[in-house]
């Protein structure tokens, strides 16, 4: 059996009065791609930041969060570095840019962090991760600043950024809702080609069904902070066992729904 990349046992955040999960058990396999979907304000993104180590320091955390599989050569339960051995895609390309730096330095700056490279070898891999991720001309481009790229721009400077550490783990926080619909598309198709070629696990958080449909092993569904279906995502999607998923699934929408069909509502008290 495969190991598992991420462990989550009876995960739950509070803030105070607040709770935003609940008991959440969870595994990601090494190298899968797990799609957590779910309502805004379902717990999906405190999930993301949770395992990142990335929650705030008022947030009440209980249970676990294990990374077996993380770096068999070192010291086991050793916590997981930020940049190196996770990396994160955030939903706003231009708030995880610093906007007075250039975008050469920025990425070279993680990648002596966190790879020991000298200032010269970190801007020549800046330069390759940049054309990797198909800006063009990236090399004459390392010393331009994020407001002179489009927004579809600046998310693959983000995600050439969030590799540049050489992480096991890649967190996208909805890296595509900021986004138009064609962008969206090229974004996501660079996304699945960069994470199957670097044998990347994969925790993509979505609100998408669609998306999640077409890029992921298996899926996640959160409600009201509590994990109330998952498993693969043929199965989840099209035999949902859970009320909350089949009213998730049947407010989908697509273009090939007719015109003039009321769109269904999700009724929460119902599904408690």
């Amino acid at each position: 059996m495969t190991e598992p990349s991420v462990r989550i046992r009876n995960l739950s955040v509070d803030y105070g009065d607040t709770v935003a999960l609940s008991d959440v058990s969870l595994q990601i396999a090494r190298g899968g791609r797990l799609a957590l979907i779910g309502e805004s304000g379902s717990g999906k993104s405190t999930l993301a930041m949770a395992i990142a180590g990335m929650l705030p320091r008022q947030a009440h955390v209980s249970g676990s969060i294990e990374f077996p599989d993380l770096d068999r050569n070192a010291t086991p339960g050793r916590k997981p570095k930020l940049g190196k051995d996770i990396g994160v895609l955030f939903q706003d390309p231009g708030g995880s840019l610093d906007p007075v730096m250039k975008i050469g330095d920025q990425i070279a700056e993680v990648i002596m962090t966190h790879q020991g490279m000298g200032w010269i070898s970190a801007r020549v891999r800046a330069a390759e991760l940049l054309d990797r991720v198909r800006i063009p001309k990236a090399l004459s481009r390392l010393n331009n600043y994020p407001h002179e790229f489009s927004g579809g721009q600046k998310q693959r400077i983000a995600l050439a950024a969030a590799l540049a550490g050489h992480p096991s783990l890649l967190i996208a926080d909805e890296p595509t809702s900021a986004l138009d619909t064609v962008v969206q598309w090229h974004i996501v198709n660079l996304l699945d080609e960069l994470v199957r070629e670097s044998g990347l696990t994969l925790l993509f958080v979505t609100h998408d069904i669609a998306l999640a449909s077409e890029r992921a092993d298996k899926i996640a569904v959160l409600y009201r902070g509590k994990l109330v279906e998952s498993g693969p995502s043929a199965r989840v999607l099209g035999k949902p066992e859970h009320p909350y998923t089949k009213a998730l699934i049947g407010a989908h929408i697509s273009l090939e729904t007719p015109r003039g069909r009321r769109l269904a509502e999700i009724n929460g008290d119902d599904l408690v």
